[in-house]
């Protein structure tokens, strides 16, 4: 009888076990996605800056032009 509870025990802690490994894994999969998730997030706001800084930069040249437009125009 205590020999069959030891099996018993035995085995569950093999469960137990095999669950922990089994959930390490997955952990480390996660934890790797994540880490490339975060690079892709800091990649795109980087990019999105970029963006924002030309877009501000045409903006300004194309007020620089409207306004030589408008002086042109006044001049007439």
């Amino acid at each position: 009888m205590a020999l069959e509870l030891f099996e018993v025990l035995e085995r569950k802690l093999e469960q137990v076990l095999g669950q922990y490994q089994t959930l390490q894994n997955e952990n480390a999969t996660l934890m790797k996605m994540l880490e490339e998730q975060e690079k892709a997030l800091t990649e795109t706001r980087e990019a999105l800056g970029k963006m924002n800084k030309e877009r501000d930069a045409v903006r300004q040249r194309i007020d620089q032009l409207l306004n030589k437009l408008e002086v042109l125009g006044k001049e007439k």
